[in-house]
Order: C-alpha cells, then structure tokens, then sequence
C-alpha cells in the first residue's frame, strides 16, 4: 500500500513538472498568461482529487453504517428491549408506590395541617387577632 502510494506521488510529480514546464516555456504570451493557466490546471486538479477522496471518504461512511447495522439490531434485540421492558416495570411500580405514599401519608399530613390553619384563624377571629404572650420562669439548676 504505501509503495504504490509513494509510485502515485513521483508519477503526479512528474506530470505536473511537465505540464507547468510545457506551459511556461512552450507557450506564447506575457508570463502572467502562461501563470494563470498553469493556477487554472491546478485548481482543476485539486478539485478532482478532492472530488475523488470525497467520494472515498463517503463510500467509507456508508460501509460503517452498513456494518454497524448489522451488528447493532441484534444487540438492540437480545440485550436492549429486555432492558426497557424492565425499566417499564420500574416505573410503573414507582408510580404506585408513590400513589400509596400520597394516599396514606401525605393526605392526612395535609389534613392534620389544614385543621390546625382553621383553628388559628378561628382563635385570631374570637380573640381579635391579639396574642397574649405569657413568660415562663427559668428553673435554675442548684
């Protein structure tokens, strides 16, 4: 592999030297339209090796996905599905747990409170909303 690479190397080499060497001494015309042309063959060139390594790198992708494909429904199949199928189980056992919690406990909290918060209004309403304070004596310890 890097052989060939190296012997595709020397031979783009040698053809551009040619070319650039055909075009600068062989053309007539001032040298700024002998440099233009050999601007316009490269550009040429770099847009076809471009071109051909885009369409490298995307015959590469589509091979990954392709390959990934195969490997991965099997895994989703054999190891993924039971997973969800657990975790669904989870969540519905959560949910009734948190249902009961809510029902046995929470709800008579809120009403215990919420007795206690008529009571206080009640008193403030029968009292006119004054509050005696009432100071205790401190027991000292001998």
């Amino acid at each position: 592999m890097k052989k060939w690479a190296i012997i595709g190397g020397v031979v783009a080499a040698i053809v551009l030297a040619i070319i650039i060497g055909l075009l600068i001494w062989g053309a007539e015309g001032p040298i700024t339209y002998r440099l233009a042309l050999v601007s316009i063959i490269f550009i040429s060139l770099f847009a076809v090796i471009s071109t051909i390594i885009l369409a490298a790198i995307l015959g590469a992708i589509l091979w990954l996905v392709l390959t990934l494909r195969n490997k991965l429904i099997p895994l989703l199949d054999n190891r993924v599905v039971p997973l969800l199928e657990t975790l669904q189980e989870t969540a519905i056992r959560v949910k009734g747990t948190t249902e009961f919690v809510t029902d046995q406990a929470v709800k008579p909290v809120i009403g215990v409170s919420a007795t206690m918060a008529r009571m206080r209004a009640m008193t403030k309403t029968v009292t006119g909303g004054r509050r005696t304070v009432v100071k205790r004596k401190r027991k000292e310890v001998a």
